[in-house]
Formats: C-alpha cells, structure tokens, sequence
C-alpha cells in the first residue's frame, strides 16, 4: 500500500514537472522549476498543449469582455490580440513569419530551410505577421464570441497532430526533432480527446462542425507543408498554429 502512494506521489510529480513544462515553453509564465528536462519530458509535455490553449483562451475572452465596458469593438480587439501574442512572446508568430519568408524563396527546400534559419526576418515574413495580426483583430473586433476561447485550444492540438504524424525537415539536429521523432499516435489520441472534452461544454453540438473544418485543415496543412518543406520544423509549427487559430476565429457561421 505505501509502495502504491509513493508510486502515486511520483507520477503525480512527473505530471506537474511536464505540465508547467508546457506552459513555459507555450506562454511567458516564469515560475514553476522543471529541473532537467529530457527529450522524453518534451514530448510528454505535448498532453497538456491543448489545457494551456483552453487556458489562454479563457484568459482572452476574459480580458475582451472587460474591455469591452469601456472601449468599442475595435480598439478592444486590437489589444486582447496584443495581450495574445504577448502572452507567447510571439512565439508562434515569429514561426509564421520565418515560414513565409522560406516560401517566398525561389529554390529547393533546402534553400527554403536555410532561410528560415536566418534570424532577419524579410518582407514575406512581415506581410504574413501583419496579414495575420490584421485578421484576428477584425474577427475578434466583430464579435467571435466563444472561438476566442477555442481559437488558442485549437491551434495548439494541430501543433501536436502534425508532430505526430509529420517527419522533421531538416537533416540535422534541431528542438523540432525531439517532437516529431517521439511524439505518437498515443500523444495524438489523448489531445484529441482533450480538445474535444474541453471545447463541448463551450459549444456544445455546433464543436462537430468545428471539429470536421479541423480536420480538413489539417490535411491541407500537412500535405502543403510536405511537398513544400518535406516535414515540419518548430518555426512551421508555429505557423500552423496561427493559421489554425485565424481559421478557428472565422467560423462563426457554423455556431
């Protein structure tokens, strides 16, 4: 019996270790010490992607209905946008605009891998985090409603559907490498059951036909990114998760 707690108390603090993992590595929250992390560790994290997307949603469409006291549409919008990317450090915006940068490149993919590798950021790269920053503020502005808090939740499981089922592009080392090469179907079965479980009691019936858009998009995102890049990376991974969260945001017909 004392083995079993002991067993119990271990796991539990394996768990806690890889969730603030995950929301380290996802948002700017600083506190909460991981100790040494391994490539395992990183992997297993991924289970907990779509808890601090629902999470960060909450924190959004709390933060818009606030603002909406005082301010109109638009300039609350602008900021709950500002308070989004602010709260990753822009991390998957700075993927975007590096992926954009590589497809704006005329060559093979390895010409397109090079680029993205380059810590200037050019014009395609600009035009896309604008492009992006623009459509968000417009959906939010008019009037998401509850797909601001699965926009977020969403965007991240597709970051885990593509680690899983997406080789990595490049042929040497890089953090994108320890999550393709070990996150499975069995990371994939259990954020795919937590995105579900989370975004029911939002919207109730209307989540299968978010769900069913989801699914589409996935596909043209894995098989643009293979023919284009051959795999995935972290900066393509990023991107996918803002495109993800853009699309999430313009589905308001469907509720």
């Amino acid at each position: 019996m004392t083995g079993a707690i002991v067993d119990g108390q271990k796991k539990g603090v394996v768990l806690l270790k890889r969730f603030l993992l995950a929301l380290r590595f996802l948002t700017v929250w600083p506190w909460g010490d991981c100790g040494n992390v391994s490539e395992e560790d990183l992997a297993a994290s991924t289970v907990f992607y779509p808890l601090i997307g629902f999470l960060v949603g909450l924190l959004l469409y709390a933060f818009y209905f606030l603002l909406r006291f005082a301010w109109k549409p638009l300039p609350a919008a602008a900021l709950t946008v500002a308070l989004w990317e602010a709260a990753s450090a822009g991390l998957h915006l700075d993927g975007l605009m590096d992926t954009f940068d590589g497809l704006g490149i005329r060559g093979d993919r390895e010409k397109r891998l090079q680029v993205m590798k380059d810590s200037r950021i050019g014009a395609f790269g600009v035009q896309a985090a604008v492009i992006a920053m623009l459509l968000k503020t417009a959906a939010v502005g008019s009037g998401t409603g509850l797909l601001l808090i699965i926009s977020p939740l969403a965007g991240r499981t597709m970051m885990v559907a593509l680690m899983a089922t997406a080789g990595y592009a490049r042929s040497g080392e890089g953090l994108g490498r320890a999550f393709t090469e070990r996150v499975g179907t069995g990371q994939l079965a259990i954020v795919l059951i937590v995105f579900l479980l989370l975004s029911y009691p939002v919207l109730r019936l209307p989540v299968l036909a978010v769900a069913l858009v989801l699914v589409a998009v996935f596909f043209l995102l894995r098989s643009f990114f293979l023919v284009n890049f051959g795999g995935v990376t972290g900066d393509i991974l990023g991107a996918a998760c803002e495109i993800t969260e853009i699309t999430v945001l313009f589905l308001t017909p469907l509720l």
